[in-house]
């Protein structure tokens, strides 16, 4: 029975004091502004879509700034700003006070470097837009919390209210011109450190490495050729000849299967020698810059 009367007199409670509340007991609630430009942000295909990794001071990109909707009227402006792997809070300005419309932005690495410091590889840069409306209301591309501009905004066909820039290596035999050295040789023909040359190939995708027979254990030495997938950056070494073994028959010949690394920093085989008719499978041979 007390709980009949206690739940009763909260019921009453709750009642009275809604019927306590008047609309001109209310702050007066502030009017809505329609406004209905949303910016479509674009990357121009004619310039760099991604930051190179092993050259982030090298990245120039450039982008345009339009209007989804066929819009009545523009904002008052917008400011361009950028953000570093998904961290909103700290947001950057790359560019102030945009008022026509297509507008064109050029971003480089120079740019993003006095921004937020190095870029190492895998930095994520995402790009987007501060809306100024004709009133004076501001719209942020990162808020903290919520969605930009409006829940759903982003998922609507055709929409772009972002672009993103990722630092990332790309093959290229160019990246593989210098003197690397050996980090593990299972083969045994160099140690730890030793000095090993390699240069870009002939082919598109080839890397020439001079190696095996090491100078220790042979003469004639050739440099073998690997071929590189640029997608996914496995290696396939065809059979070929190297050079001669000291004491073994000539003409020694080594082929195998391996990846690189796109920014040619590493490189890493399992290889096969033939000498003499005989085959030695599958030694690791892996050497870095």
């Amino acid at each position: 029975m007390k709980k009949i009367i206690a739940y009763s007199f909260l019921l009453f409670s709750i009642a009275a004091a809604f019927s306590a509340c008047r609309k001109e007991d209310n702050p007066k609630i502030p009017g809505l502004e329609k406004f209905d430009w949303l910016p479509l942000i674009v990357k121009d295909q004619t310039t760099n879509i991604s930051i190179p990794g092993q050259s982030p001071a090298s990245f120039v990109g450039k982008f345009t700034i339009d209007k989804y909707f066929e819009a009545n009227i523009n904002p008052q402006k917008v400011d361009v700003v950028v953000i570093k792997n998904g961290d909103k809070t700290t947001v950057k300005t790359l560019k102030a006070d945009v008022t026509t419309f297509p507008a064109t932005v050029d971003v480089t690495g120079t740019q993003l470097t006095s921004l937020f410091g190095p870029i190492v590889l895998g930095d994520n840069f995402t790009i987007g837009v501060d809306i100024t409306t004709p009133s004076g209301k501001k719209f942020e591309a990162f808020p903290l919390v919520g969605n930009a501009y409006a829940a759903g905004i982003a998922a609507q066909p055709g929409a772009s209210t972002t672009i993103n820039y990722l630092s990332a290596c790309t093959f290229d035999k160019i990246s593989f011109n210098a003197t690397y050295k050996v980090v593990e040789d299972e083969w045994a023909d160099f140690n730890a450190n030793d000095p090993i040359e390699v240069k870009p190939g002939p082919g598109a995708n080839q890397i020439s490495i001079t190696a095996f027979p090491s100078p220790a254990y042979g003469t004639n030495r050739k440099a073998f050729l690997i071929d590189v997938n640029p997608t996914t950056y496995a290696v396939n070494i065809p059979e070929q000849v190297i050079g001669d073994y000291t004491g073994a028959p000539p003409n020694a010949t080594i082929r195998g299967t391996g990846t690189v690394n796109p920014c040619g920093d590493n490189i890493r085989l399992s290889v096969t020698f033939k000498i003499g008719g005989t085959d030695y499978d599958d030694y690791v041979f892996e050497i870095k810059k």
